[in-house]
């Protein structure tokens, strides 16, 4: 086996072990990681979780605290833990959603949250769309 066919298939491997992993935020939303999507191509990789009280008016963080945990999600969970042995990309995408959709699909049914961050320095720096 090429050592690249193992190297994929460990990212693979540790990519789905770390699927439906909590994640503590800063809001205190319930948040668990949901999978990891790549473009190596375009330098992005794209970090998607839910949130499930996202559905919830009553319970949803407000605009400063998803900002937040959006933030965090990033640094913390993206560079710290699951990409702190690849390559750094351009760009992180993260993303959260009240219940899995399948990527690229729309859905105005189910609440969903997105934001870009350029990484520069170890540091996620807040993209503005």
């Amino acid at each position: 086996m090429a050592c690249l066919e193992i190297v994929a298939l460990a990212c693979c491997f540790t990519t789905s072990l770390l699927a439906e992993q909590a994640v503590a935020v800063p809001s205190g939303q319930s948040v668990r990681f949901f999978e990891q999507l790549d473009e190596p191509e375009n330098g992005i990789i794209r970090l998607r979780f839910i949130a499930p009280d996202l559905a919830s008016p009553l319970k949803r963080p407000s605009f400063e605290d998803m900002t937040l945990d959006l933030e965090a999600l990033c640094t913390e969970f993206g560079l710290q833990n699951l990409l702190q042995n690849e390559e750094q990309p351009k760009q992180i995408v993260v993303s959260l959603s009240a219940e899995p959709v399948e990527f690229g699909i729309a859905n105005s049914d189910v609440e969903q949250v997105f934001e870009a961050f350029s990484v520069e320095n170890e540091t996620c720096m807040l993209e503005m769309f």
